[in-house]
């Protein structure tokens, strides 16, 4: 894609640019544990999906080195972004130096209204950004932010009431069921059962909410320039909007 008259004119899918990034490869050979599993495996996601993420992060920093105003990712394509920069070497140097031709850089968000507007705004920009550049629609699984399911909601609380409450309770029935007839000893077998669920829901699901509830604040920007500063980090707490180049 290249600027004429201040507009945008699509260049053929087979562009140098592209080409090298599209075939980069995150996963280097030989690895027992690449860059793809750790992603599956931190996020909770099937192997078909993370392909699909990773491919999107690809496109979305085509969008970075393109657009003389940046582009904004979505939660979906944020994270795959936060974990390749963990892979510093990687990223910065076979990456952006070396495919890219700039260093990409990665800048959390200032948080609050305004900067929710402003990243709403920019995210709309780069999805009209993507469609003209790629000929389609970004795939709604990975950048519309949707809310979470009503299954993941339903557990989500169950999760918060067997941490606070449950516990507890079946800590204080066991007294009372010890001094119990036999006939309640199926009773006092459901509700341990209960009580293991609960305590395994809770601990599976810690981490994702603590993630969730750090990514609530906005979004992040990214912008292209030639040195790394120590904004770049591997999380951005207050969320991620974008990048510029």
């Amino acid at each position: 894609m290249m600027m004429k008259n201040n507009q945008f004119v699509a260049l053929s899918p087979g562009t140098l640019l592209w080409e090298q990034i599209s075939n980069f490869r995150l996963d280097e050979p030989d690895v027992k544990f690449p860059f793809s599993k750790k992603l599956a495996r931190e996020q909770r996601w099937s192997e078909d999906f993370t392909r699909k993420a990773i491919q999107e992060y690809k496109r979305f920093i085509y969008l970075c080195c393109i657009s003389p105003t940046g582009a904004s990712p979505s939660e979906i394509v944020d994270k795959v972004w936060h974990q390749h920069l963990l892979y510093t070497q990687n990223y910065w140097e076979v990456f952006c130096e070396k495919t890219l031709g700039k260093k990409i850089h990665h800048y959390p968000s200032g948080g609050g209204r305004a900067e929710q507007q402003k990243h709403a705004a920019w995210q709309e920009d780069t999805l009209q950004l993507y469609r003209r550049c790629f000929g389609e629609d970004p795939p709604e699984a990975i950048w519309l932010n949707k809310s979470p399911s009503l299954s993941f909601s339903l557990i989500k609380r169950f999760t918060l009431f067997s941490r606070r409450w449950l516990t507890p309770l079946l800590f204080l029935s066991f007294f009372f069921f010890a001094g119990c007839t036999a006939d309640s000893a199926p009773f006092f077998g459901y509700t341990m059962v209960l009580l293991f669920l609960g305590l395994l829901i809770a601990k599976s699901n810690k981490k994702k909410t603590k993630a969730d509830s750090e990514d609530d604040s906005g979004g992040s920007n990214c912008s292209s320039g030639s040195s790394c500063g120590s904004s770049c980090g591997s999380s951005c707490g207050g969320g991620c909007g974008g990048c510029g180049s």
